[in-house]
């Protein structure tokens, strides 16, 4: 009886069939259909964390660089563009002025001021989920002819009071909007600017952006209406663009405390 059972064991052929090798096949497509859009989620959103923890970052770097500099915020040289303001004065995403202003070439610019103190974590003026920036590209500019970008959009001097217009960390002042008072809170956020060729950069493909407050923090607010964006029909004339760029900051103050699409809208810049 051992033998013959030991024979009838060895007589058998185990495996798959097809269709039992069909149905395996099946169930790891549906599997990987369900996990792709999950890993692709969780994907966005470390990478939204990372930026986050980059702008914190700047903030207390901008914190430490007002401890120093009698609490003024970093801002751009004093050069006149082709309107009547000066490079400080504008919100941008430039770190370094090449020579296409004649009138104050080789210079840093908005959040560029900082780089030379912190050479070493230049990836905080990048965010990893810039959809058109490569900071690999742009921090060998810093230095030569050409213009150098990062990803955040620094308010520098814009859209500040009277009161506030020195740019003093702990003093920068409340704006009035059709009779809103609106504390200025915000320091940068994601860049998102519509505009035509190289005047396109959106991080986060434009869906949510981070805040960086003036008290170090950041929050991650949706962007779907566009709230912190710069749409492409800004770009029709240089006012169209300054306009759209102080609602922003309005936007991303009122958002400090408040649900920034009940923002007071403003007509023409402050």
């Amino acid at each position: 009886m051992r033998s013959y059972a030991v024979g009838r064991l060895r007589g058998r052929t185990p495996g798959f069939s097809l269709i039992e090798l069909l149905v395996v096949v099946g169930i790891i497509g549906v599997l990987a259909g369900l996990i792709m859009p999950a890993l692709s989620i969780a994907r966005d959103r470390a990478k939204v964390g990372v930026c986050r923890a980059r702008l914190n970052q700047l903030g207390l770097a901008i914190t430490l660089y007002a401890d120093q500099h009698d609490e003024r915020i970093p801002r751009g040289p004093a050069c006149t563009g082709p309107f009547d303001f000066t490079c400080a004065q504008v919100a941008t995403n430039q770190l370094w002025i090449g020579r296409l202003i004649a009138a104050h070439p080789d210079e840093s610019n908005g959040l560029g001021v900082l780089l030379e103190q912190h050479e070493d974590a230049v990836e905080m003026f990048f965010c990893p989920d810039d959809d058109t920036g490569n900071h690999e590209e742009e921090l060998p500019r810093i230095g030569t002819a050409l213009d150098a970008y990062g990803s955040y959009m620094y308010r520098q001097l814009d859209q500040l009071p009277p009161l506030g217009s020195q740019g003093t960390l702990s003093r920068l002042g409340t704006n009035t909007v059709d009779d809103v008072k609106v504390p200025v809170e915000a320091l940068a956020l994601d860049t998102n600017s519509l505009g035509p060729g190289p005047l396109r950069h959106t991080n986060h493909a434009g869906a949510r952006v981070n805040i960086l407050y003036r008290d170090t923090s950041v929050r991650t607010l949706l962007n779907d209406d566009g709230t912190f964006t710069i749409p492409g029909d800004a770009f029709q004339s240089p006012e169209g663009i300054l306009n759209r760029l102080d609602q922003i900051l309005i936007n991303a103050d009122y958002s400090y405390q408040h649900d920034p699409v009940d923002a007071p809208r403003i007509d023409s810049p402050l």
